[in-house]
């Protein structure tokens, strides 16, 4: 076996383990059944609460995900949002030229499914040239670039659908497109990319945020006399702020995708008096306040559920660089039937009992980033029954 797959394996054993010790209070299991084996052996399961919870949030990346965020809304329980959208078309593919009296249009492709925010609002939009240089992959959430607001490329607001054509000044157009889109030079594209940033998508008022996917939103040339084209979405990304948050409920904390804010804890697996060979299931739980998110919206105000979430278990001295390049160590769906998040943590707890559990790393639960904005609070109170905790359901022979 290869070093690579020596070290995944040990890995997830690991990070099984440090689920599976999150007991800060262990209930006596409780046979919940028997004769599922030929040995006769009784099920149990074990319920432990998760002990003390920090929250931390990271400046992320926030360029070339599938979508990129544009809009404000001034949320209730979340603050006060908002998102500038930052986007720069490719040029023309060769055989594709641009007439002298060419319009070019930016068409936006949204997913209205996601909106966050009054979903039957009028949300507007000033476009403005942007003034510094910047790339997708490097740009960060909480970054701003220079703009020109001394006039602007395009306007347009976005009320019920889920796309439309934008048309962009001629001047723009002109004086910051063209010369570089019919240019025969070799460098005309590095040129390009170096002397033009973009343009930025600036909400005014704050009824909602639009996620834009990435891919399908693009920039077409409709020539008068020959056929009309279209350029691709050279580079996005976005910058968010979020003011005057309030505080949360006690009990309650706020996670944030993007990195904005993220759960970190540590387990304790010393308490757990079980083999790994006998667990039939592991299941890390985390329990979403439904009730109080729900009471701070109402009527077609809506806020993107997250669907997911995920458990990573690393070296915190390199957070946050192992989160965003690393693979989790799980993967959990949320549940409408319990508004919970659900880990299967079988076999890494399996793993982990059997083989040890590494010291120097933290587990972090964390909404999955995809450029979309969204939020969810989750109840921490060890003394309540929605208190994060571990679920563990395993055979007992009947002799011990």
């Amino acid at each position: 076996m290869s070093s690579t797959l020596q070290n995944a394996n040990a890995f997830c054993l690991l990070l099984v383990l440090g689920i599976a010790v999150v007991i800060s209070s262990c209930e006596n299991p409780g046979s919940v059944g028997s004769g599922l084996s030929e040995s006769g052996a009784d099920v149990e399961i074990v319920r432990d609460t998760i002990g003390a919870i920090d929250t931390l949030g990271f400046n992320s990346y926030s360029g070339s995900y599938a979508y990129f965020s544009a809009g404000a809304y001034n949320d209730p329980l979340f603050g006060e949002l908002t998102a500038t959208g930052f986007v720069r078309p490719s040029l023309p593919a060769a055989g594709d030229s641009l007439e002298e009296d060419a319009t070019m249009k930016m068409r936006i492709l949204f997913d209205s499914q996601n909106v966050y925010g009054d979903t039957l609002a009028d949300q507007s939009f000033e476009v403005y040239r942007i003034e510094e240089y910047w790339r997708g992959r490097a740009h960060k959430l909480k970054n701003e670039l220079q703009l020109d607001r001394s006039q602007a490329v395009a306007s347009f607001t976005v009320a019920t659908g889920d796309s439309m054509d934008v048309t962009l000044d001629p001047a723009w157009v002109s004086e910051y497109y063209r010369a570089y889109a019919e240019s025969e030079d070799a460098d005309a594209d590095s040129l390009y990319q170096n002397e033009v940033y973009g343009l930025a998508l600036v909400p005014s008022g704050s009824n909602k945020i639009i996620p834009l996917d990435a891919q399908s939103t693009r920039f077409v040339i409709e020539n008068p006399e020959t056929d009309t084209f279209e350029v691709s979405n050279g580079q996005w990304s976005y910058h968010m702020s979020r003011d005057n948050e309030p505080d949360h409920p006690e009990g309650s904390v706020a996670a944030y995708n993007m990195l904005e804010n993220i759960l970190s804890f540590r387990l304790d697996l010393s308490g757990i008096d079980i083999n790994g060979p006998s667990i039939s299931r592991a299941e890390l739980i985390f329990y979403q306040d439904n009730a109080i998110m729900e009471q701070s919206i109402s009527g077609s105000v809506k806020r993107p559920q997250p669907q997911s979430a995920q458990l990573h278990f690393v070296n915190p001295e390199q957070t946050p660089d192992n989160l965003i390049a690393g693979n989790p160590a799980a993967n959990g769906t949320y549940s409408e039937e319990d508004h919970a998040f659900h880990f299967n943590v079988t076999s890494l707890l399996q793993n982990g009992l059997i083989n040890g559990f590494p010291e120097n790393r933290t587990f972090y639960f964390m909404l999955p980033n995809d450029g979309s904005v969204k939020a969810s609070l989750l109840s921490v109170d060890p003394a309540s029954e929605t208190a994060p905790k571990l679920v563990i359901t395993y055979l007992k022979n009947s002799t011990e």
